[in-house]
């Protein structure tokens, strides 16, 4: 019963982890918008729009709770990216830019990041929901109120093409 027990806290312990890097995917994202709107206000001055709204998106955010929570600013965080594709793919001089080019490589490379501790967070709770549920753990999840975890969905607007028509 105790090395059951050890082994679902130790799965819970590891999809709490597996979270919290999601956690850090996203602030790392976040703490670099200021960079990636400098380069944007460098070489798209006539773009005041998209600062304006990276302005508002980092004065929103709630600094109480983890980025994973903040899904209204999470929300804002990836259609604001997505229209500073969509301002690239209509100004292709802009693409020969140095650092443009490197704002496109931190967009996907972050987007990768995320993405993959995502993934890693749906493993974690496979793992943990299939070791408080197969008998005889299920006995001994119930006994100490194991709950099973739900896996991360992708929001809707995050699987759909961003609205870029007000940009056009």
């Amino acid at each position: 019963m105790i090395s059951t027990y050890n082994k679902i806290v130790k799965k819970k312990n590891n999809l709490d982890f597996s979270l919290k890097n999601i956690d850090v995917q996203l602030k790392k994202r976040f703490e670099s918008l200021p960079n990636i709107a400098a380069v944007v206000k460098k070489y798209m001055s006539h773009e005041k729009e998209l600062l304006t709204n990276i302005t508002k998106i980092r004065s929103d955010y709630n600094d109480t709770e983890p980025i994973s929570k903040n899904s209204a600013t999470e929300k804002q965080i990836s259609q604001w990216l997505g229209d500073v594709s969509l301002v690239l793919e209509n100004y292709p001089d802009l693409k020969s830019i140095d650092a443009v080019v490197l704002l496109q490589r931190t967009i996907n490379e972050h987007a990768e990041q995320i993405s993959a501790s995502e993934r890693a967070y749906n493993a974690s709770v496979v793992d943990y929901n299939t070791s408080i549920t197969v008998f005889p753990n299920n006995i001994i999840a119930g006994i100490f109120k194991f709950k099973v975890a739900d896996y991360l969905e992708i929001a809707i607007e995050k699987r759909d093409n961003p609205d870029m028509t007000s940009l056009l």
